[in-house]
């Protein structure tokens, strides 16, 4: 069964300030209870805006916290009911006025002690229902595989391409095309001479129509750029 959306957005979220799957998993067992990711819901089922009683959004919050999401959202000019508001808001609580709870959350190893240390922490919840936000997040924990993927900005995991080569090399390349087509004197080889071996004379001798042919085939040779 493939991950809610907004359980998604928030996992790549909390992903960025550190926490392990399991760690995520245990925040996200801990929503799947409070919301079932739903950021537009309040306490008692009704959807839409804050009503001012219970709880709201992804966490529930309630009361302070509560208001500390709408003024968060004003000052941001967005929905308190966005879920990338949302998102932004639990990072926002979990960096200041819960970071003990963050704190804690980093120690725990698996998804049922990461839910039961996020409810206890963090919800506060009223019922706390352990068990079944435990459940939840174990289950939540076996949809966490997309987390594994490296992101695109990762600079080991971006291919080089001619341009790549053109920075290392195109200067180089550029002179011993323009020397071969006479626009400008060869540079001498600079280093030992071998007796009777005429390097001039062993070179091929190509015809190109212009120094883009030329680079074309450098730059379309790894080999010669190892």
């Amino acid at each position: 069964m493939s991950i809610n959306p907004n359980a998604a957005l928030v996992a790549k979220q909390l992903k960025e300030v550190g926490l392990t799957k399991a760690q995520i998993a245990g925040v996200l067992g801990n929503f799947q209870l409070e919301s079932g990711f739903n950021p537009r819901i309040n306490e008692g089922g009704k959807v839409g805006a804050p009503i001012g009683r219970g709880g709201y959004g992804f966490a529930q919050w309630t009361g302070g916290r509560q208001t500390n999401l709408i003024n968060f959202a004003k000052s941001r000019k967005m929905d308190p009911g966005d879920p990338n508001l949302q998102a932004q808001f639990l990072i926002h609580e979990l960096k200041g006025p819960e970071k003990r709870a963050f704190e804690l959350l980093k120690g725990a190893v698996s998804p049922e002690e990461s839910a039961r240390r996020f409810l206890v922490d963090f919800e506060r919840a009223g019922i706390p229902k352990t068990e079944q936000r435990q459940k939840a997040a174990r289950q939540i924990y076996g949809q966490l595989g997309f987390l594994d993927t490296p992101t695109p900005a990762d600079p080991q995991n971006v291919a080089k391409t001619p341009k790549d080569k053109g920075d290392k090399f195109g200067n180089s390349i550029l002179t011993k095309v323009m020397s071969i087509m006479g626009a400008i004197p060869a540079i001498p080889m600079m280093g030992p001479t071998i007796p009777g071996l005429d390097l001039q004379s062993t070179l091929p001798t190509y015809d190109f129509q212009s120094p883009h042919q030329f680079l074309k085939m450098f730059m379309n040779d790894d080999e010669r750029f190892v």
